[in-house]
C-alpha cells in the first residue's frame, strides 16, 4: 500500500511540474505538440533515422514513447532491429517526409524512405553521434551541426578526411567529428591520419577545412591506439596501387608537430 502511494504521489509531482513549465511557455499543449513533432521529424530528416532514447533526449522528455506515438499516428515508420539493440528504429514515412521538406531551408537525399536501405551494422555508429551531438547542444558547446548529407551537398575534397559530424561552436571553430568504434590498421590508418592532417592544415593557396577534429570512441584502447598514430615524429606512410593493382608503400613521411594540438580525444562515459 505504502508504494502505491508513493508512486501515486510521485506522479502528481511530476504531473504537477509538467503543467507549471506549460504555463511558463505561454503556449497552448497543441502548439507545444506541433513544436515536438516538427522537431523530431527535422532531426529525422538530417540524419536519416534515430530511436526512441534519441528523441527522449533530443526532447527533454522522461519517457521514451514518443517516437511511436508519432509511427501510430502515422508521421514515422518503426523497424525492428536485427540486433535487438535498440529494439527499433525510426525513418520518415512520405507523410513525414513531405512534413520535413516544407519546414527545411535545404533539401535532401532521403534514401531512408525505404527503412530496409538503412545498413544496421551503422546504427550503433549513427545513434552514438546523434546522442553526442545532443549532449553538445544541450550543454551549448554546440551553437550548430552538419549531419554528412548537409555537407556532402558542397562535395569532397581529394585526400581530405570526410568526418561523421560537424560541430560549428558559439566561438566560430568548426569540428569535424569522428566516430571510432574499430580499430584501423596499417593503409588504412596512415590514410585516415593523413586525410585528417590534410583537413586541418591551411596554405597560402587554401584555407583549413576545420579548426580542430574530434575522436569519439567507447573503447579507450582505440582512443590511445590513434593518440599514439598522432604524435609528432611517428612514421606515416603513403601508399598507392601498383601496376598489379596491389597497395604498396610509395614514400614514408612523419605526422606533423602542430597536428596532435588540433585533435580532441573522447571517450564515451567520461
Amino acid at each position: 500500500m505504502g508504494d502505491c502511494t508513493n508512486e501515486s504521489t510521485k506522479s502528481e509531482i511530476q504531473l504537477a511540474a509538467a503543467r507549471g513549465m506549460l504555463a511558463a511557455t505561454g503556449k497552448s499543449p497543441r502548439q507545444i505538440g506541433l513544436e515536438s513533432r516538427q522537431t523530431v521529424l527535422d532531426w529525422t530528416y538530417r540524419w536519416g533515422y534515430s530511436s526512441a532514447m534519441t528523441i527522449q533526449l533530443l526532447l527533454n522528455r522522461t519517457s521514451g514513447g514518443y517516437g511511436q506515438k508519432l509511427a501510430r499516428q502515422g508521421w514515422l515508420i518503426a523497424t525492428k532491429t536485427v540486433s535487438g539493440t535498440p529494439s527499433a528504429f525510426f525513418t520518415l514515412t512520405e507523410q513525414g517526409l513531405q512534413e520535413a521538406e516544407r519546414f527545411s531551408s535545404a533539401l535532401y537525399r532521403y534514401p531512408e524512405a525505404d527503412p530496409y536501405r538503412v545498413n544496421q551494422l551503422q546504427i550503433r555508429h549513427y545513434l552514438i553521434a546523434q546522442n553526442a551531438t545532443l549532449n553538445g547542444l544541450h550543454a551549448g558547446s554546440i551553437a550548430r551541426y552538419e549531419t554528412e548529407r548537409m555537407f556532402a551537398l558542397t562535395g569532397d575534397k581529394s585526400g581530405v578526411k570526410r568526418p561523421d559530424i560537424v560541430w560549428h561552436t558559439k566561438a566560430g571553430l568548426k569540428i569535424a567529428v569522428e566516430i571510432e568504434l574499430s580499430a584501423k590498421w596499417e593503409r588504412t590508418l596512415d590514410e585516415f591520419v593523413l586525410g585528417i592532417a590534410r583537413a586541418l592544415q591551411s596554405t597560402e593557396n587554401k584555407s583549413t577545412s576545420y579548426n580542430r577534429f574530434a575522436i569519439i570512441s567507447d573503447s579507450k584502447a582505440i582512443i590511445e591506439r590513434y593518440r599514439a598514430a598522432m604524435q609528432p615524429g611517428t612514421a606515416l606512410s603513403i601508399w598507392k596501387k601498383n601496376q598489379r593493382q596491389h597497395w604498396v608503400i610509395e614514400k614514408t613521411v612523419t605526422v606533423p608537430d602542430w597536428l596532435i594540438a588540433k585533435i580532441v580525444f573522447q571517450l564515451i562515459g567520461e
